[in-house]
């Protein structure tokens, strides 16, 4: 299953999966069906990530459809919008966009644990990751700035590891793994990568490729960890 978020990575990563792995079904939850896949085995929910009822209701239909999930990747993430943009400064910091991105890049990661729980409590291997982002690491915060999206990115990746240490006793075959996807060419980051950008910028489907072969390497022991697009990890 994968929350395809703004569309970039999420499609790409749902893309690889049915081209190159053993895929039985793939359920892909985004807010609008225009991330529309054609392959037999691809089911589209429609899902708001400020809404927890809609994540309900497409949890349910899961349930009605199959007994167990072996993959949940979350890509949902947000950045800016209209209203909010990354602040440079503490003036700049506003208590809504600290609450609209907190709702999207934190909170929304244990209400789908919460609603999917059933579903990855089996005795297969399964995987439960999600993106995050190296600002959000407080050890790797050199630069500053960008508060909201740090403190939510940060506040996700808390919200992981302690779910993860909870799943190591009720959900023993489940890593929780956060995942770093690069700087990669989405409408999240494009606005904020200049021309003369030092480091490397991924196309989507070069940062799937990279975090499902991540994901390939992980097992139970690495649950509650933070690895970035190349395998490395990252502090907290």
């Amino acid at each position: 299953m994968v929350v395809a978020g703004g569309g970039g990575i999420g499609r790409a990563v749902a893309e690889r999966l049915l081209a190159h792995y053993p895929v039985e079904k793939l359920f892909l939850l985004q807010r609008s069906g225009r991330c529309q896949l054609d392959d037999p085995r691809f089911v589209s929910l429609a899902v708001d990530a400020e809404d927890p009822s809609s994540l309900s209701a497409a949890a349910e239909q899961i349930a009605a459809d199959c007994d167990e999930l072996h993959l949940v990747f979350n890509a949902v993430g947000m950045l800016h919008d209209e209203q909010f943009k990354p602040e440079k400064r503490l003036k700049d910091v506003s208590p809504a966009a600290l609450h609209k991105l907190s709702a999207v890049n934190a909170w929304f990661l244990p209400q789908l644990a919460a609603a999917l729980a059933p579903l990855l409590r089996h005795s297969k291997p399964s995987l439960l990751a999600s993106i995050s982002a190296r600002v959000g690491s407080i050890a790797d915060n050199d630069m500053g700035g960008w508060y909201s999206y740090r403190a939510s990115k940060a506040a996700h990746n808390m919200l992981l590891r302690t779910l993860a240490r909870e799943w190591r006793v009720s959900h023993k075959h489940c890593a929780v793994i956060a995942l770093h996807p690069g700087t990669v060419a989405t409408d999240l980051s494009e606005p904020y990568t200049p021309p003369n950008y030092q480091k490397r910028v991924l196309q989507p489907v070069e940062s799937a490729e990279a975090l499902l072969g991540v994901l390939e390497a992980r097992g139970s022991g690495d649950s509650g960890k933070f690895f970035a697009w190349d395998g490395a990890e990252i502090p907290w």
